[in-house]
């Protein structure tokens, strides 16, 4: 039997740290503490920088009020800026990150199904610049996407610098995560509960705490920073203090039926915008560079044509992330000069599905940027639609306020696009700061989640994974085998055989030695896969062929090693896949060097005894 091998310096540097914290009295879970300090304040700087980048690539773009800058209400300029933001956006993607492009969310969730939450730090460099180019320059996108992936590649790199176990990195991904939202849109809660909901999907005191530790500490940095924390969108309230926001018990009806129109939006959200996806990917005689341009240009054109459809508008209404028209809807303190509350309900859908077909242009394309507020939008748009159909019904009175109903219908759309409804509701109160819709949004954003789910049974984020082939689901269902590794399961018993040991000879070791499964190896000692019992069984079937056959013959050299730091549930997946009952375990750092084996019996028994 092979004895342990040394650890490699990752491992050295890990048990110095984690015997000098023993030492001190903190144990694994104040380090993850402490690094989700450090994530969260380095992401609320990051926050600050690419809202900057953002702010200023519009200023140059359109100028402070979409009438000057390059654009200077030259209405050709309403095709040409994107064109020339989608031509950057499209280098830069190609040639430094294709993580880059798109909403971002899922690849995020890719590296931490497949890849134990290592993502590049170039991502976050070529994400930050490819999406201020994309909304500066007049792409319909929202931010989102990118500081979710800026803030998940800080929690990656913190991970890896500092040597944390694997089964950790996914948790340091969320807190960047987090502290990305609680940044960009002023809401800490709704961080958390975006980053438990669609990343880990679990919720113990080992995630939790971290995770709400960087997004508090993103926030107060992005408020030291600013000077300031107010509500994205204040709340115009009248002169006795009330809100504009309102709701009557006998409106629940209403929001119900409200959720099933946002559970379509959502839906249809989604399909069009992987039905663009897809049409932009079958173009394969343009080169990767130009299929943003060219989602661009359909986007300059549908702006084009807003401006004259809402005439009197400075610039697009579609632009950008689309908040100065959501300001509107629901009744904020905006800045916007096109104002949805003087539309019909004719031009509100005109404007849903002009908004729809140019947000699936940027992002279809390849133009990089986050699904939240667009999301936001068509919810406040078709919310708003909704209300002023009920209003012009007349048979609710003077009650019903249209915006009440654009609030709600922006968290149901969030919460059907997502399947984050804990999320959708709680980070419309904290950009509102107003909490009197909460209960109608509660209802609707369930309700579409429900209707959403049963028509489509992917969100916008796992329907690109579910086409890789990852299925993130699962990872809900094995939360407790992703917090333990092989080494604490793994048996130090193990027989090695050569590839060329007649199966006469294994057949009698087997039996002299009680060995049910034998690491097969070449005479250099290198791994050639794994001879079971079951095969052994099978052969002895036949024994007049007993004399004539090699281990080699009968051994599944398909199978797999797995080193002492795996987590359990990508173990699980190799039992699965290949169905053996055994897998070899290799030193850390040296795959010639076998240090025991692990079973699926004794995988199953350890996971009972956590559960």
């Amino acid at each position: 039997m092979a004895p342990l091998s040394p650890t490699k310096s990752g491992g050295k540097k890990r048990a110095a740290r984690t015997k000098l914290f023993k030492r001190l009295g903190f144990g694994e879970e104040a380090f993850l503490i402490m690094l989700a300090c450090i994530i969260g304040s380095l992401t609320g700087v990051g926050s600050v920088a690419f809202t900057f980048l953002i702010e200023a690539a519009h200023t140059f773009c359109y100028g402070h009020d979409n009438n000057g800058g390059l654009y200077n209400a030259q209405k050709y300029m309403l095709i040409l800026l994107p064109a020339i933001g989608a031509l950057a956006v499209g280098f830069i993607t190609y040639y430094f990150a294709r993580e880059a492009k798109g909403h971002g969310v899922p690849e995020v969730m890719d590296a931490i199904a497949s890849r134990d939450g290592v993502i590049r730090p170039r991502v976050a460099i070529a994400k930050a610049i490819s999406s201020a180019l994309t909304i500066g320059s007049g792409g319909s996108a929202g931010t989102e996407g990118p500081i979710i992936q800026i803030g998940a590649v800080i929690g990656s790199s913190a991970g890896r610098y500092f040597q944390v176990v694997k089964h950790n990195m996914p948790v340091l991904v969320g807190c960047g995560a987090a502290a990305g939202i609680s940044a960009i849109f002023h809401a800490p809660i709704a961080g958390v509960l975006f980053a438990l909901e669609i990343f880990l999907r679990e919720l113990n005191f080992k995630t939790f705490s971290p995770i709400m530790i960087a997004s508090v500490i993103s926030s107060v940095t992005t408020t030291a920073i600013l000077g300031e924390d107010n509500a994205i969108f204040p709340m115009i309230h009248t002169i006795s203090g009330e809100s504009v926001l309102s709701y009557q018990w006998y409106e629940m009806g209403n929001y119900l039926v409200l959720g099933i129109i946002c559970a379509i939006a959502a839906v249809a959200f989604i399909r069009l915008l992987y039905k663009f996806e897809d049409t932009f990917d079958e173009l394969t005689q343009v080169h990767y560079i130009l299929k943003p341009v060219i989602g661009a240009v359909g986007l300059g054109l549908i702006g084009l044509f807003s401006v004259v459809f809402f005439s009197g508008a400075n610039g697009s209404p579609l632009f950008g992330n689309g908040y100065g028209v959501i300001a509107q809807c629901i009744g904020s303190i905006g800045e916007a000069e096109m104002t949805t509350l003087s539309l019909g309900f004719g031009s509100l859908i005109v404007l849903f599905v002009l908004k729809l077909l140019a947000t699936c242009c940027t992002l279809g394309s390849g133009g990089s940027g986050g699904i939240f507020a667009p999301s936001l939008f068509l919810g406040a748009v078709i919310g708003y639609a909704f209300g002023v159909a009920l209003q012009n019904i007349g048979i609710f009175g003077d009650t019903l306020t249209p915006q009440s109903y654009a609030l709600v219908g922006m968290a149901a759309v969030v919460a059907g696009t997502t399947h984050a409804p804990m999320a959708a509701v709680i980070i419309l109160f904290e950009m509102t700061r107003d909490y009197r819709v909460i209960l109608p949004a509660m209802l609707a954003s369930t309700i579409a989640l429900s209707i959403a789910h049963f028509m489509h049974r992917d969100s916008i984020y796992t329907k690109k994974l579910r086409r890789r082939g990852v299925q993130y689901e699962s990872r809900a269902n094995t939360a407790v085998l992703r917090r333990l590794t092989v080494k604490m399961v793994m048996q130090s018993k193990y027989y090695e055989i050569n590839d060329n040991t007649p199966l006469d000879e294994v057949i009698r070791i087997s039996k002299n030695f009680e060995v049910n499964d034998f690491i097969l190896t070449d005479g250099q000692g290198h791994y050639h896969g794994i001879l079971a019992t079951e095969d052994i069984h099978t052969a002895l079937l036949e024994p007049e062929a007993l004399p004539l056959l090699l281990a080699s013959e009968l051994a599944h050299t398909e199978i797999p090693m797995v080193s002492p730091e795996e987590t359990l549930d990508k173990v699980l997946d190799i039992f699965s896949k290949f169905d053996v009952n055994s897998l070899a375990v290799h030193a850390e750092g040296d795959e010639h060097k076998f240090i025991g084996m692990i079973t699926r019996a004794a995988l199953m028994r350890r996971h009972q005894q956590a559960l």
